[in-house]
Formats: C-alpha cells, sequence, structure tokens
C-alpha cells in the first residue's frame, strides 16, 4: 500500500517539475549551519592541542589531491576529444545538428587550450560564456515557440508539427546543451582544489630546467606550504559534512533538519522551519496563476445549475420558495433553515438582509431576482465556510462529470495536483485535450472555467496569509518574501515597489508590539540584520521597469535615499579622450522616477549612442541569521537565485553571502545598494502550523 501524501513535494512527478533543486538547497541549509557550528566549535582553540585533527586532516588532503587532480584531468580530457557522440546517445532522438556544434566546441578547445597554465582557469570561464550565449539561443527560441503554440488554434494545422519540434528542441538539443555546460561548469570547479598547485609546479618547472616531477606527479603529491590551521581544519570538516550529505534523498535530508529544528527551536523559528521544509528547491517563476480558488469553481458551478432551476419555475413556484424563505429567515424554525439565516458574521446578514428585500418585494420580477440571488448567496455561504480538504473532496466527487480537459486543468490549480498527477506534462493540455476544449460543446463548461481560472491571477496572496496553506507552485524572490512573513503574522503588500515604505511608514507609526521595532535601514554594520527582516536590492536596468518594480523615491529616517548624496556622477571617471569609444560619466536625474545617460561613441558606425538606465527595486530576500564562519562575516537569507546558474535553474531555499558583499553598493556601473526592512513578528498562525509542520506527515513516519 502506498504511503499517504500531504504535500506537493511528496507527490515524485511534482518533486521533479516544481522542485528541480529539492536536494541541493536542502543540503546547502544544512552545510551552511555546519560551517557556522564548526567555526564556534573550534575559533578560540589551539592547534597544538588538535593532534588527532592534524592527522586526519593530512591524510584527507593525500587523498584529496590524488581526487582533485582525477577530477581535472578526467575533464579535461573529455574536452580533448575530437568527437563525443558517445555521451550524447542517451538522448532520444540525438539532435544531430547540436551534436555538430558540440563537437565543434570541442574543436575549438583543442586548438586553443592554452599551453601556459596561467591562462587555463580564464580560458575556462570565457569558455562557459560563450557556451552559456549558445544554451540562451536554444531556451530563448523555446520560450518563444512556447508563446506562439499558446496563442494558436487547436486546429491550426502548424499546431502540430510546430508541438513536435519545439519538443525535440525542449527534451533533446536544449538539453544536450545543459549538459556540456554542467560538464564545463565541473571542470571549472576542479581549478578550486587544483590551481595553486598547478602555479606552483608551473613557477618551479620554469625556475628550475633539471625539475623532476612531471605536473601530473607534483599534483598527487600532497605537500602543506604553510603549517595546518584551525581554519584548515575547520573547513577540511565542512567539506566532509557536504561530501555525506551528497548521497541522501529529501527525507534524510529532512530528517537531519528536524533534528536541527528540534534541538535550538529558538534558532530556527517557525518561519524558517515552514520555508525550509515546504519551499526549498522550488522554480524561480510567478506564483501569479499557478493557483485558483477551488470553492469559486464550485460556487461558479452551482451558480449555473441554480440559474437554470429558478428560470424552469413558475410564479406560483416562485412565490412558495419566497414564502419558505421568509418563514426561514425571519422565525429560524423549519427544517430547511440555511445556514445563511444563522450566519452571526454582519458581512453575510447584511448580504441575507439585502437579498430578503427582493425576496419580500410585490413585483414578481422582483421576488424571481431576488429568490435566484438569494439561493446563490446561501451557496456561496455554504461553500466559503467549508475547509480547503472538504472543498477539495466536494470536487472529487464531481470528477466524473467533467470533460478530461476541464479535470486535468482543475488539478494543475488546486492541492488536488499532490493526489492525481501522475505525468510530468501535467500542466500542459495535450492537442487532442486543446482539440476538446475549443469545441462547440464545450462551450458551457468552458465559459466557467476560463472565468475560473482568470478571475484573480494573485488571489494565492491572500488565500496563503488566511489559510498558510502550500497552494503554489513556483516563486519568484518578493512572493517568497511574502510567503516568509505570512508565517511571521504579518501581511506586507505585494511587488517591490511598495514594500520599502511599508516598511519606513511603520517605523514612523512606531505602533506594532515587539522587540526589536519596526525599521528600515541602509545598513551599516551586521546589528542591522535582524533574523526576519526584508533586504531589498536596487539596480539600474535598460528597460522601464514596470509598477511592481520601479524605485521611487523613499528615504531611512536618517535620511539616506536611492543614491548617493549628493547623486553626482563618478568624478574620478574620466572619458579618455584617445579612446575610440569615450563614453561620458553618467548623468542622473533624481525624482520619483530615478534615471541616468551617458552618451558614447560606436567604434565601429561612429554613430552617438544615448544609453539610458532605470533604477528599479531587483531583489528580496529574508534574514535568516548573521554568523562568523571560517570566511569572516556571513549573511543566511532565504530567498531565491535569478535563473542564470547551474542548468539556468533558479531555486527557492538557503543562501550566503558575506557580510562585506551586502554592505558594498558595489561600483557605479553595476550599482548594487541595499535596505534593510524589519517589522516584529504578528500574531504568527500557530493552530495552521501544526498542520504544516507535522513531522510525522513531514517524515512520512511516525516521530514521537
Amino acid at each position: 500500500m502506498a504511503e499517504p501524501m500531504y504535500f506537493q513535494w511528496q507527490n515524485e512527478v511534482l518533486c521533479k517539475t516544481i522542485y528541480p533543486m529539492r536536494e541541493p538547497k536542502l543540503r546547502d541549509f544544512l552545510f551552511y549551519y555546519m560551517e557556522i557550528d564548526l567555526w564556534k566549535q573550534y575559533k578560540d582553540k589551539d592547534i597544538a592541542t588538535l593532534t588527532a585533527d592534524v592527522d586526519a586532516y593530512t591524510k584527507a588532503q593525500e587523498a584529496a589531491a590524488i581526487t582533485a587532480y582525477k577530477a581535472y584531468s578526467a575533464l579535461r580530457n573529455y574536452f580533448l576529444l575530437n568527437d563525443v557522440r558517445g555521451y550524447y546517445l542517451k538522448f532520444k532522438p540525438v539532435d544531430e545538428a547540436e551534436l555538430t556544434e558540440i563537437n565543434k566546441f570541442h574543436a575549438m578547445f583543442i586548438e586553443s587550450w592554452p599551453k601556459d597554465i596561467r591562462g587555463e582557469k580564464s580560458y575556462v570561464e570565457g569558455l562557459i560564456q560563450y557556451w552559456v550565449n549558445h544554451r540562451n539561443m536554444h531556451r530563448d527560441w523555446v520560450k518563444t515557440r512556447k508563446r506562439r503554440l499558446e496563442n494558436m488554434a487547436p486546429e491550426h494545422p502548424k499546431k502540430a508539427p510546430e508541438t513536435q519540434e519545439l519538443e525535440v528542441r525542449e527534451n533533446s538539443t536544449l538539453t544536450m546543451a545543459e549538459q556540456e555546460l554542467d560538464q564545463l561548469r565541473a571542470f571549472l570547479a576542479t581549478y578550486d582544489k587544483i590551481e595553486q598547485r598547478k602555479l606552483a609546479w608551473f613557477k618551479l618547472s620554469k625556475g628550475d630546467p633539471n625539475y623532476q616531477p612531471s605536473e601530473a606527479e607534483f599534483l598527487v603529491q600532497y605537500k602543506p606550504e604553510s603549517p595546518v590551521t584551525v581554519r584548515d581544519i575547520v573547513l577540511w570538516k565542512s567539506e566532509e559534512y557536504k561530501a555525506s550529505l551528497e548521497k541522501k534523498n529529501q527525507y534524510e535530508l529532512l530528517e537531519e533538519a528536524y533534528q536541527r529544528f528540534k534541538k535550538e527551536p529558538k534558532r530556527f523559528p517557525s518561519w524558517f522551519q515552514y520555508m525550509v521544509v515546504h519551499f526549498s528547491g522550488m522554480r524561480y517563476a510567478s506564483a501569479h496563476g499557478s493557483w485558483a480558488d477551488p470553492k469559486d469553481l464550485i460556487i461558479r458551478l452551482g451558480a449555473a445549475e441554480l440559474d437554470k432551476t429558478t428560470k424552469n419555475l413558475d410564479d406560483a413556484a416562485i412565490d412558495r420558495l419566497c414564502a419558505e424563505k421568509v418563514a426561514a429567515y425571519e422565525t429560524g424554525k423549519g427544517s430547511n433553515v440555511p445556514g445563511l439565516a444563522r450566519a452571526a458574521e454582519k458581512e453575510w446578514k447584511d448580504k441575507a438582509a439585502m437579498h430578503m428585500l427582493s425576496v419580500k418585494a410585490n413585483g414578481p420580477k422582483t421576488r424571481r431576482a431576488g429568490i435566484s440571488a438569494l439561493l446563490t448567496e446561501e451557496a456561496n455561504y455554504d461553500v466559503r465556510t467549508l475547509s480547503t480538504e472538504d472543498a477539495l473532496k466536494k470536487l472529487e466527487a464531481m470528477k466524473d462529470k467533467f470533460p478530461v480537459w476541464a479535470w486535468k486543468e482543475i488539478v494543475k490549480l488546486t492541492p488536488l495536483r499532490v493526489k492525481y498527477v501522475t505525468d510530468p506534462n501535467w500542466e500542459k493540455l495535450t492537442p487532442e485535450e486543446e482539440a476538446a476544449r475549443g469545441s462547440q460543446q464545450s462551450n458551457d463548461i468552458r465559459t466557467i472555467m476560463d472565468a475560473w481560472e482568470n478571475y484573480d491571477s494573485s488571489a494565492w496572496r491572500d488565500e496563503h496569509g488566511r489559510t498558510h496553506e502550500l497552494i503554489v507552485s513556483r516563486a519568484v524572490c518578493n512572493e517568497t518574501a511574502e510567503h516568509c512573513q505570512h508565517i511571521r503574522g504579518n501581511l506586507p503588500p505585494g511587488g517591490l515597489t511598495p514594500k520599502p515604505k511599508w516598511y519606513s511608514t511603520h517605523e514612523a507609526e512606531n505602533k506594532l508590539p515587539g522587540e526589536p521595532r519596526p525599521f528600515y535601514t541602509k545598513p551599516t554594520s551586521e546589528k542591522d540584520y535582524v533574523p526576519g527582516a526584508s533586504i531589498f536590492w536596487l539596480r539600474f536596468v535598460d528597460s522601464q521597469p514596470n509598477d511592481w518594480q520601479i524605485a521611487k523615491a523613499v528615504k531611512t529616517k536618517s535620511g539616506v535615499g536611492l543614491l548617493p548624496n549628493p547623486s553626482a556622477p563618478d568624478k574620478k571617471k574620466k572619458p579618455d579622450p584617445k579612446s575610440k569609444s569615450a563614453t561620458t560619466p553618467w548623468v542622473y536625474q533624481p525624482g520619483d522616477t530615478v534615471t541616468r545617460t551617458r552618451t558614447f561613441e560606436n567604434p565601429d558606425t561612429k554613430a552617438i549612442i544615448q544609453q539610458k538606465q532605470w533604477l528599479r527595486w531587483i531583489h528580496e530576500a529574508t534574514v535568516a541569521e548573521i554568523a562568523e564562519t571560517a570566511d569572516g562575516m556571513t549573511v543566511i537569507t532565504y530567498e531565491t537565485a535569478l535563473p542564470d546558474g547551474d542548468k539556468g535553474t533558479s531555486a527557492v531555499g538557503v543562501f550566503k553571502m558575506p557580510l562585506e558583499w551586502h554592505l558594498s553598493d558595489g561600483p557605479e556601473d553595476t550599482y548594487n545598494r541595499s535596505f534593510v526592512g524589519y517589522v516584529p513578528e504578528g500574531q504568527v498562525p500557530m493552530e495552521h502550523l501544526k498542520t504544516m509542520l507535522d513531522w510525522n506527515r513531514i517524515l512520512r513516519k511516525k516521530i514521537g
């Protein structure tokens, strides 16, 4: 008997599609916190007292030297192959055109491989950028084709062949390019462990013509250049722990997380536990349109049936029904008193009273309209007071009444996906399903489905703020941060633009209870990174931002604004009059919308080009912890990565960056100023969290 599934990441198909980086991001969480704890454990120890650790470290480094060289040489030898067909036979079909491009790439590698070790790493970095551009060409084509097919009528003669072409480009061509990029990045990563030794060998061999060991012989022999330090021990133990996580599945990783949470609940508050468990590894894309309210669909379906029913009643039947409703609402007696008649909430009582005015009216048309509206409101009330679980059960009971395509869309947009998704293509209708959806016989249900699906693409935000259930299947940075704040008992506005003002207003009003007090500041030290706070980054971009991104003028309490004060061009940067593409300094235009421009000459056409950029909020993260590691002070955040990492797959999860990076504005051309906003926890939804953080459900076994 299959184990029950409670959350979407427990469904294997959903885990692969919704959480492409599930296990890597769970490992990151465990690894980053182990780094912190190991440094705390060792930093004040005397290396002289750690002889056992030093001996173990030395032996490990000897083995690591051999492993590092093997990894380096294996990947270098791969790129020195003229024909790599054997590595791509697993793709069905193999895209011969892409394989040709890959082999050409290898030929370029062979021809241009540096003869000087000092140029190797930078050469590989250049190759990665070259191949990223190649990969992105395929990715952009896939995106464009998907948009074209989404807008193409099901019966269009090009629909089927273009869909087939898309499948090949997405599942073969693009993934072949991704595999080659993975190999390049893995090759570059080997330099982290081998580059310094390669440079040392190069220096020794060039300085002494009679130097005996070959590069390979030198690299596999571990010889420390300086005495082992406490930092060396900590970094080694961290890497050993990281390696121990590599073969663990998500449940084993979650169990390690559970032990951490159980041991230090104050260090890992509810919001952080919730996000680690339910969002780690989730794909980067807007949550808008990923959820639609199942109760709303039930109401819409019921309203259509009620409308048919009342239209078929004659005036006498309408009069009898009106009389029954008047008695039920005024006396509260009878065998069929509706739930709405007993409603205690003012909103519902007012709605009932408004409809009853029409039910009691003299005119038959008014009474008919009134009873129709009242019956609809009663059904609305009955559905709205259902739990999510009961609403889903109602839809399940109606499953056989829906066309296949409609049920597929219901599953896609509701938590029913946990139970019913078995196909990796669960988010797409087949050409046959598309045709059935567009058919004349589907007119009625299609009208209802379209209205339901398109009613409010951002409805997930209020629903999550109310129920705290896992309802979205994707998220971008600000949406991830909003989930964090919902679990902290706060309801911030949606998007990036309103958030800084929201925080600064709470600081000015100073009404919210709790410590620390609300604040909005330009961070200057580690003290500003309070767990639960939001970090916002600014950046200049080449296209005009939308209303949810644009950086409107807002200052901190101490008067720090979006730009350095005064916001003038960097006077140290002067255009080079001898340059063929002399560029003027940036000229800034502060205001409610900040822009900057500069002028330069195209070196080829001699044309004068004016470049304009807009300042926008680019990213939001939530502070989890700030702590010292072997590499210095580090800020641990819960956020998203932008989609330019390995495989082009961004992910939601725990990240870390040095404190100094967070505090820096960066250089002018890549301006990266950040601000921190904080409000205390509100009413944390502990009752809802009993279900969402039920470890018997999470680990699917009895915890005790």
